[in-house]
């Protein structure tokens, strides 16, 4: 193209396109996330009136946070009447009644709050964000599949398999998110280019953090979808795994909580 003038440089002020976007829930501590992610997850009705939370440590993992963080994250949903504790045989932390549900759910995570839940504002401001990091992965996770339909061992298909069968079988959405990292984890490694590997980690390691509670149904539906994956990899289908990586991925526009209160 000709004719294009270069960018001025302006001495001491920083390129607008060039510098990074700070995202809102940087400024949130790990247990205000904790706390904002399943206040969410009930507001969407991802989390159910009477559910049981997994372990604390479980839920550690998946939200990325210490286990002390997760505790401390409860005792304030607990201390806000969202949840509740039980001892004994059955005890654990559990989403409070149906009572309260309704009534939470009334209020829509979706609607202007006037700054009275700051934390679950942050992560609604982050929205747009949320939406490109989704893009940058399928982007990059459909590249890593079509080379792994390629460069994959058959160890690589067996231990892409293993993970698929313990979703099937967990009935932890925390437990499913931790194997949910390896699978994708798994399919990056199997295309067996080693240097590019950050590039999938970094944009995984942004979007982490955005993760809700899901219902079980639908991490199910996921499931099946990993599955299909496999299938293409083994069959060494590169377009297959591609657009399947794709579809699976960019999937999280509506399933996320951005694509749920967009939808509101």
């Amino acid at each position: 193209m000709t004719g294009a003038k270069p960018r001025e440089e302006v001495p001491g002020r920083a390129d607008p396109l060039r510098a990074p976007r700070v995202a809102a829930i940087a400024r949130l501590s790990a247990i205000d996330t904790v706390r904002a992610r399943i206040t969410m997850a009930i507001d969407l009705g991802l989390l159910q009136p009477d559910e049981r939370l997994p372990p604390a440590d479980e839920m550690a993992e998946s939200f990325g946070v210490s286990t002390t963080s997760v505790s401390r994250g409860l005792a304030l949903l607990q201390d806000e009447g969202v949840i509740v504790r039980k001892a004994g045989r059955y005890g654990g932390s559990y989403v409070r009644g149906v009572e309260r549900g309704a009534r939470r759910r009334a209020r829509r995570v979706g609607d202007a709050r006037s700054g009275d839940d700051a934390p679950v504002q942050s992560f609604l401001d982050d929205d747009s964000h949320v939406h490109t990091l989704i893009d940058e992965r399928a982007v990059l996770e459909a590249g890593f599949a079509a080379l792994a339909a390629h460069a994959r061992t058959p160890q690589d298909v067996g231990a892409l398999r293993a993970l698929v069968a313990r979703m099937a079988e967990t009935q932890s959405w925390a437990e499913f998110r931790n194997l949910d990292r390896a699978f994708h984890r798994g399919v990056v490694a199997a295309a067996g280019a080693p240097r590019a590997e950050s590039l999938a980690a970094r944009v995984n390691a942004d979007l982490d953090p955005y993760f809700l509670p899901y219902s079980m149904g639908l991490l199910r539906d996921s499931n099946r979808e990993h599955e299909q994956i496999v299938d293409a990899l083994e069959r060494g289908d590169a377009g297959a795994a591609a657009r399947l990586t794709a579809a699976h991925v960019q999937g999280l526009h509506h399933s996320m909580y951005v694509g749920l209160t967009d939808a509101g």
